[in-house]
């Protein structure tokens, strides 16, 4: 389902600095609950105007009403001096299994730890039974190659390091606090496109029955990138708590992921 296997999607959008940074346990696991809204009508919508009809899936989405629980996901954080990789698994609950026949989201974000956080130097999804797909840095040509199963695609130039949709959620893990607004190179393994993250208000986030105090952050729209995001942000050691992703007119959904429990780092 593609607006599942979007979810990595376009949330947590950030970068930091070693300074400041706790020292990160080799290996950490965080579990997410997804939840999605669809407005299938918005997304019938689009596709009309655009000459396109409708998948399978989609249509089966039009059944649904209000926000359904969607899928469980697994990332598994490491860290090895210079380098760290992240393991993700998306899975779908008994909702959705059926009609997607059991499709998972696999993606994989490997790279360097750099003073300035993280920096990707390959991101692969495999989204149920699509391509794989790939984003891979060429730091000497200063470019980012996308590649579908084993063809390229095209490339992008780039200036400053590569973050992803996957790395982006553990940047600031346990390191310094994001600036008030920032912009970053993201790759989503087809694209590279540049997100400006800015820093809102400061919740008593309600979080398992006792209160968190967590910092909203929320992405810049553009004309070309209507998507919305918003991501909290726990004050002590910046743990992503939740993410709401809005996809806008083009996919009809919002997405919205909670940790089920804070891991100890």
């Amino acid at each position: 389902m593609k607006i599942f296997f979007l979810f990595a999607g376009l949330v947590l959008f950030a970068t930091g600095a070693l300074a400041q940074q706790k020292q990160f346990p080799p290996k950490i696991q965080f579990d997410y609950e997804l939840r999605l809204k669809v407005d299938f009508k918005q997304r019938e919508a689009f596709l009309k105007k655009n000459g396109e009809e409708p998948a399978v899936y989609e249509k089966a989405m039009g059944f649904i009403s209000g926000s359904i629980y969607a899928a469980d996901i697994t990332d598994i954080v490491e860290m090895s001096g210079t380098k760290y990789q992240i393991n993700s698994t998306g899975i779908l609950t008994s909702v959705l299994n059926l009609a997607l026949q059991s499709q998972k989201l696999l993606r994989q974000s490997y790279g360097d730890v750099t003073k300035d956080g993280l920096s990707t130097l390959s991101y692969i999804e495999k989204r149920g039974n699509t391509e794989r797909l790939q984003a891979k840095l060429d730091s000497k040509a200063n470019k980012v190659i996308f590649i579908k199963d084993k063809t390229e695609t095209g490339s992008a130039p780039i200036a400053g390091n590569l973050l992803d949709l996957l790395n982006v959620m553990y940047t600031f893990v346990g390191r310094k606090a994001p600036p008030v607004k920032a912009t970053y190179n993201v790759t989503d393994s087809k694209s590279l496109k540049q997100y400006t993250l800015n820093k809102g208000e400061l919740w008593d986030f309600p979080f398992n029955g006792v209160k968190v105090k967590a910092y909203r952050y929320f992405k810049s729209t553009t004309k070309d990138d209507s998507a919305t995001l918003e991501i909290w942000l726990t004050e002590k050691d910046n743990i992503p708590l939740r993410m709401v992703v809005g996809l806008g007119e083009r996919y009809g959904a919002t997405i919205q992921a909670d940790l089920k429990a804070i891991p100890s780092i």
